[in-house]
């Protein structure tokens, strides 16, 4: 088998199937040094290169036909299996920063967590979704600085009892 012959990949797939650690395309700084760490493999496990990877078909061809046969399986796995993340957070976040109750960004966070499925916004990522409107030149209405969380039982009903959320337009 002659090395210099051979592409980096080649000489990368060579030595990613003898030794025990992989490596990278940028793990090597030349293709002399690759194949000097090959050959030195190679006799440090008495593996001989001349008969190495010697078959009947091309491995590069057998790889890429398993490699789509997993592509394809994978497919038509069910999607039932992963958890959905939360799609439309960034569109609801905004919807509702621009709500002239300038509802805190902690209640935006909430609200955006019960209404999409596996959301997990905070309020410090409302905050970036308000910082980023800001940056665009859009004026998104000042926030109220208490949460009914803050409040006595009676506050709290009375300023829930006016909260609403209306979901952005599809």
């Amino acid at each position: 088998m002659n090395l210099e012959s051979m592409s980096m990949a080649e000489l990368l797939d060579i030595y990613n199937q003898l030794a025990d650690t992989k490596a990278g395309p940028k793990t090597f700084a030349s293709k002399a040094k690759l194949i000097e760490r090959i050959t030195k493999t190679a006799e440090a496990k008495s593996i001989d290169l001349a008969s190495f990877r010697q078959r009947g078909e091309p491995e590069a061809a057998v790889r890429g036909t398993e490699q789509q046969t997993e592509r394809a399986e994978a497919s038509e796995a069910p999607t039932e299996t992963k958890p959905k993340r939360g799609k439309g957070v960034g569109d609801l976040a905004r919807v509702l920063l621009m709500d002239p109750k300038g509802y805190p960004y902690q209640l935006i966070a909430a609200m955006v967590n019960a209404q999409v499925d596996g959301a997990s916004a905070s309020s410090k990522s409302v905050a970036w979704y308000a910082s980023k409107m800001r940056k665009a030149g859009i004026e998104v209405p000042e926030r109220k600085k208490h949460f009914s969380a803050y409040l006595n039982e009676e506050q709290s009903v009375e300023w829930l009892a006016g909260v609403t959320v209306t979901p952005p337009a599809e």
